[in-house]
């Protein structure tokens, strides 16, 4: 027997009451999953001779083969080899993401030219982000007094700063207030799914299916059964209202439609989906930005309109009051003529106008004029529609002397 070496006791010999109680122990510990180490991955891409492939949905979810050994290598990465020293991933710059992404690429095929594979990898980073820091939190509030003596195991080598950095602002005020604002929104989460890491998008390109059985398979186990009576409710629900009778000429609900309606939606979430399909904000906001332009073009609009409206009533009223300086002079007109203005803008017998002539444009001094002028040029025949005792003037002309000659006429008797 070489030095070191212990020798194993036979298979059915009697234990010792130490060893009896030790392995007693052992049984009764609970067996749990080790920290991924990526060991497994890298027999994978050894095996195959190149980084592995992997397939984006354009929902920015990993589907397909390998799905999950993605968001597993990135919590990897993200333990490692993340920047602490930050308020969270969104503060993150451009120069301090570049090499976990190229990181990433090593062991995985990746375009990050194309838009959905760059947004997947950077929100399955942010994930990872959050929940390594909310582990850290806990290993915080569990060591108690001794926490900034006692790192995070993946922060002891070499990085005990960013632990340190990490004791002081867990102490902060700002970090506290978030942090109660968050218990208090989990504590609003009903239940949660049961397929771990594995996106829902994932789980419905697997089975290719429908939501309401994807809803079933993701709250939903074998083993454990339901992963509550409300989810089990809800997914009742749904199957009576897919078999409700639809009226001649109604167009039935999809089973997307009937989840929304049962779950209920909010903004930027769908409800019941976890980390699946999500609505585009961006969309949403390019909507939201239209119908804002649209309101306030509306907006521009009845104000112009409003305007135009005054301006039309102000010009009205200056006609009206035109009108009735139109009708005073043909009433004193009317007077000095003896005779009654036509009432229904016709021609008078003899008179040669119209009442409803335009009035000249500058104004009552010219209408006079021209009212005066048109009656100066009545025929002498009319002189017996005029008062008694009128005969029309003679026209006269001057000697050179001062003195007016007649044509033998007379003005007035």
């Amino acid at each position: 027997m070489g030095p070191g070496r212990t020798v194993r006791p036979p298979r059915n010999a009697p234990q010792s009451q130490g060893q009896h109680s030790g392995s007693t122990s052992a049984s009764k510990s609970r067996k749990v999953r080790g920290i991924n180490k990526g060991k497994g991955l890298e027999r994978l891409i050894k095996r195959a001779g190149h980084p592995l492939n992997l397939t984006i949905s354009e929902e920015r979810r990993p589907i397909g083969e390998n799905n999950e050994l993605l968001s597993r290598e990135i919590g990897l990465l993200t333990r490692y080899h993340a920047p602490i020293q930050r308020a969270g991933w969104h503060s993150l710059t451009e120069d301090d993401k570049e090499p976990l992404y190229e990181l990433l690429k090593l062991k995985f095929n990746l375009d990050f030219t194309q838009d959905h594979i760059k947004g997947c990898v950077d929100l399955l980073f942010s994930s990872s982000y959050k929940s390594f820091r909310h582990k850290c939190y806990e290993h915080y509030v569990k060591s108690g007094d001794d926490a900034r003596s006692n790192p995070y195991p993946p922060l002891i080598d070499n990085r005990v700063g960013d632990w340190i950095w990490l004791c002081d602002h867990f102490e902060t005020e700002e970090f506290k207030k978030r942090s109660t604002i968050g218990k208090a929104n989990r504590s609003n989460l009903p239940y949660v799914h049961k397929k771990g890491t594995k996106s829902f998008v994932a789980v419905q390109h697997e089975l290719n299916c429908g939501d309401i059985r994807l809803y079933k398979e993701c709250y939903s186990s074998d083993k454990k059964g339901w992963a509550s009576e409300d989810a089990r409710n809800k997914h009742e629900e749904m199957l009576q209202k897919q078999k409700e009778p639809i009226e001649e000429g109604e167009v039935p609900l999809t089973e997307q439609q009937i989840c929304e309606h049962v779950l209920g939606k909010a903004y930027g979430y769908v409800r019941g989906r976890g980390h699946g399909p999500k609505p585009n904000r961006r969309a949403y906001s390019s909507a939201s930005s239209s119908t804002q332009h649209v309101v306030e073009e509306l907006a521009s609009t009845k104000e112009i309109v409003a305007t135009q409206q005054t301006q039309i009533e102000a010009q009205q009223s200056q006609l009206e009051a035109q009108q009735k300086k139109i009708d005073w002079l043909q009433s004193v007109v009317s007077n000095l003529v003896g005779i009654s203005p036509p009432m229904d803008g016709t021609s008078a017998t003899g008179l040669g106008f119209t009442t409803e002539r335009p009035m000249p444009s500058d104004g009552i001094g010219s209408l006079i004029s021209n009212t005066v002028e048109r009656m100066s040029s009545f025929p002498r025949s009319f002189a017996s529609h005029l008062r008694p005792g009128y005969r029309p003037a003679p026209t006269s002309s001057s000697d050179g002397n001062g003195s007016l000659v007649s044509d033998g006429g007379s003005r007035y008797s």
